[in-house]
């Protein structure tokens, strides 16, 4: 027993040397991922988030409070959010040809013989309409930030970030559905449709006339996009923290709070809520 806990100890040995703080040297990098928000079309979706952060300690124990150090560190943070998939009314036009097919199975080709032929002509759409399309927002946010540091426990690091920059807000438009809407006192408002044809016909002489055609106003439309464009956003951040160092090296993280936010009245907000990861200091 006493051989065992001789081994355990020489092997944590290591762990506990190399156990870091931070101080006013400590540099490190976090890597993340986590859980977010979207609000589009008045409701509220979840992203799946990515985050990436850089962060000096500028000044270590910049003052004591209740007997606790505290610390100052500036850095910068990029965060990305997917999801927050929607469905959204689409106006577009569309001007296109289609197949129409028909096949002939004749009792006789004058030889006594049946025979198989494809004829084939041309259809033709044009015009303007609606369409019912899943909208997928891609939000990424750029912004400088600044940590108070707390040393309250060893091996333990918490903090409380604070941060503003830019945002990027894209919205991606997929699964166009042609559909229909009524507007009081206009009345039934469409444009699109779509069709899958297929009618058998018998003919006097015994023939027998295949016609199939088929076509999706929608596939074709050119999509008025302008309020999906990329836009410019606020972006800000404000959240609370801990980190957990394995040795000199490398620790855990974990962040709570508005840990990004992308804001656009206009558009809907996004959120990144929160995000767990490692972190690596050098």
């Amino acid at each position: 027993m006493k051989h065992l806990l001789l081994t355990m100890a020489i092997a944590a040995a290591p762990l506990s040397i190399t156990a870091q703080t931070i101080d006013g040297s400590t540099r490190f990098i976090d890597l993340g991922i986590g859980v977010g928000a979207s609000e589009g079309s008045g409701d509220t979706k979840g992203m799946f988030t990515q985050r990436l952060a850089a962060e000096w300690i500028v000044k270590d124990n910049m003052f004591n409070l209740f007997g606790q150090d505290f610390s100052l560190g500036v850095g910068f943070q990029i965060d990305n959010a997917i999801g927050g998939r929607y469905s959204n009314l689409v106006s577009g036009k569309y001007d296109y040809t289609y197949t129409i097919t028909t096949t002939k199975h004749k009792k006789d080709n004058g030889h006594g013989r049946p025979i198989t032929t494809n004829e084939t002509q041309t259809g033709h759409r044009e015009g303007a309409g609606l369409a019912l399309a899943d909208v997928t927002r891609d939000n990424m946010s750029f912004m400088p930030t600044v940590s108070l540091h707390g040393k309250f426990i060893d091996r333990f690091d918490f903090y409380a970030t604070f941060g503003l920059g830019l945002g990027i807000m894209t919205n991606t438009l997929s699964n166009f559905e042609p559909t229909e809407v009524y507007i009081p006192g206009v009345g039934t408002v469409g444009g699109m449709d779509k069709a899958d044809y297929y009618k058998k016909s018998t003919m006097p002489n015994g023939d027998v006339w295949e016609t199939r055609y088929s076509y999706n106003d929608a596939d074709h439309a050119e999509w008025n996009k302008k309020p999906y464009k990329t836009k410019a956003t606020f972006a800000c951040a404000f959240y609370v923290g801990a980190r957990y160092f394995l040795n000199s090296n490398w620790g855990l993280n974990a962040q709570f709070g508005l840990v990004s936010a992308n804001v656009s009245k206009k558009y809907g907000n996004s959120y990144n809520i929160l995000s767990v990861g490692a972190t690596y200091l050098f």
